[in-house]
């Protein structure tokens, strides 16, 4: 995977698991939240905790897909990474990989679109700081 991306390493829980005994289809979109919120993070268009009298920074997510290849059991060890797949004006774009470790299956790949919100919850351009970090962390696919 290209450094662009990032990538965490993650264990199954229990609690991800449904009565078929594999991880439940929902918990996927939870796994691609920890991966999208790292990438953010570590590209400083958010920051936890906000220092005081900096303003926050919003977005929404308009869309996110999952293509589920291979089930996750309890106690494996999944790579989840993201990457910044496309900018557009007032959105951008990442995907996702959830590998899991031990024998280097994917199991899932996903997308997810995300909208810049202005202090009212409208969509607003990109802050030119943002599309600076995000056009640095594209991935080409």
């Amino acid at each position: 995977m290209d450094d662009r991306a990032t990538s965490i390493e993650i264990w199954i829980r229990s609690t991800d698991i449904d009565g078929d005994g594999i991880v439940n289809n929902s918990r996927f979109f939870q796994l691609f939240e920890q991966a999208r919120l790292e990438h953010l993070s570590r590209l400083g268009v958010v920051v936890r905790p906000r220092p005081p009298g900096v303003a926050d920074r919003a977005f929404t997510i308009a869309e996110t897909t999952c293509r589920f290849l291979a089930p996750l059991r309890h106690r494996e060890r999944v790579l989840v990474a993201a990457w910044t797949s496309t900018v557009g004006r007032r959105s951008f774009g990442l995907a996702y990989r959830i590998t899991r470790i031990d024998d280097g299956v994917e199991a899932a790949t996903g997308s997810s679109a995300q909208v810049w919100l202005d202090a009212e919850g409208r969509a607003s351009e990109l802050p030119p700081d943002v599309r600076a970090a995000l056009e640095a962390s594209m991935v080409a696919e």
